[in-house]
């Protein structure tokens, strides 16, 4: 039961911590899966990035005192039962890295607007330093991602 903010942003915390969870293998398996070479850089350092973020989200657990129980991204899902469809009907495997680069693109503005509901939350419980910078670096991170991203 969410009745204050402090509850809203653990929820969000760990909505986010299983994102990231999730993404850590899946970026993988998007980078196998992409014809083109740079994108498949991308996505493995997008998975790098990913394990960094969840060893940042760890210590504001604890800070905290909560767990990091898992709350499934229902959009996340979503957006990879879409990729199944798609990819499954493809003939063409290079449309497979359009089908890649447009849900990386997707995933990396889920991740910001995760981050911002998050930062939003942080600054009206003036929360301390140590948990607003790791929220704020990873947000720095997934926009860098979306530009990558979007050369593709």
């Amino acid at each position: 039961m969410i009745e204050s903010e402090g509850d809203l942003f653990v929820r969000e915390l760990r909505e986010r911590y299983h994102i990231e969870r999730e993404l850590e293998e899946f970026q993988t398996e998007l980078a196998e899966s992409a014809t083109d070479e740079e994108l498949e850089e991308d996505y493995m350092a997008h998975s790098e990035t990913t394990t960094e973020q969840i060893g940042r989200l760890e210590p504001i657990f604890e800070r905290l005192q909560a767990e990091p129980g898992p709350i499934e991204s229902s959009a996340l899902e979503g957006l990879r039962a879409e990729r199944e469809k798609i990819v499954d009907d493809l003939q063409d495997p290079v449309l497979g890295d359009l089908v890649e680069s447009e849900l990386g693109r997707s995933i990396e503005r889920l991740e910001i607007t995760k981050l911002e509901t998050l930062l939003t939350l942080a600054d009206r419980m003036d929360l301390p330093e140590e948990i607003v910078d790791p929220l704020e670096e990873a947000k720095r991170e997934a926009e860098n991602g979306l530009e990558r991203m979007q050369k593709h």
